[in-house]
């Protein structure tokens, strides 16, 4: 259950910034979408660190790294 919250949170990532994106290439007048979506970027991306922080403080994920 909690890897498939990172997985939403790393999809929502990746949504905001194509759509930041998106809406620098339709509006490059600079309206302030893509800087509204860049805001939610970082936030979603804030979410998604303190997430994984928790879920390896915890015990709830765990490294596969031989080292």
């Amino acid at each position: 259950m909690f890897r498939l919250l990172i997985l939403i949170l790393f999809i929502a990532v990746l949504v905001a910034l194509f759509s930041s994106l998106w809406s620098l290439l339709k509006h490059p007048s600079g309206d302030g979408t893509t800087a509204n979506r860049l805001v939610w970027r970082v936030v979603l991306s804030a979410l998604l660190i303190l997430a994984l922080i928790y879920g390896f403080n915890t015990g709830l994920l765990h490294s596969h790294a031989p080292w």
